[in-house]
């Protein structure tokens, strides 16, 4: 079993469902989002970005621990300039009139590296929990209590919202900065909202039926 691929799959499974329902959350709170055409495009942009930074976390991360790193040791900052490169072909890749971005990296810094730390961290606890006959499910249980996965996936995923509330605010659309302004807003809450139906889910679905408090 390819452990790596394994978790690199189910990372962009979550991502994509969290994506798909945020955007309709959002959407049911403001028509503005379902009259502006590129806000769709832009998100699918943005969770193809994430996706792509994830799988470069996972794998880099998998590849110290087989090696023997200890965890401690880890280079957050190699791993963060390195995703950079990942948003240079996300902002590339935005065919957008009139569009620019106004990003500086100092004003989310700090949000991306805790989040490399805590996906960095998950990937040491579920590959030393894990016999190569294990599912994912199986190791998780093995790795968390229900309380400690619900908690650690709710953290990330809050990071993320935090991350793309920022960079969508950074975006300049000329005479469409206020609708931008709106929109960051409203999918910020709506990710926030999904963020705990989800966890809630994923949580019951591995742990079953019992009642998780996070």
């Amino acid at each position: 079993m390819d452990r790596v691929a394994v978790l690199c799959k189910k990372d962009k499974d979550l991502m994509e469902s969290f994506s798909r329902l945020s955007l309709r959350c959002a959407g049911h709170r403001s028509l503005l989002l379902t009259s502006l055409p590129f806000f769709s495009s832009y998100l699918a942009a943005n969770v193809k970005k994430e996706v792509d930074k994830d799988r470069l976390i996972i794998e880099t991360t998998a590849q110290e621990y087989l090696a023997g790193k200890p965890r401690c040791e880890l280079d957050l900052e190699d791993m963060f300039e390195r995703t950079k490169q990942i948003d240079k072909a996300f902002l590339s890749s935005l065919m957008i009139p009139s569009f620019s971005f106004h990003l500086r990296y100092s004003d989310f810094a700090d949000i991306r590296i805790q989040r490399i730390w805590l996906i960095s961290r998950t990937v040491y606890a579920l590959l030393a929990k894990w016999p190569e006959t294990a599912s994912l499910a199986d190791v998780v249980r093995n790795a968390y209590s229900g309380a400690q996965f619900k908690e650690r996936l709710a953290d990330i995923l809050h990071l993320y919202n935090e991350e793309t509330r920022i960079l969508s605010k950074s975006l300049r659309l000329g005479p469409l900065n206020h609708a931008v302004g709106s929109y960051a807003e409203t999918m910020y809450q709506a990710m926030e909202e999904i963020t705990v139906k989800l966890t809630e889910r994923y949580t019951k679905k591995i742990y079953g039926d019992q009642t998780v408090h996070a």
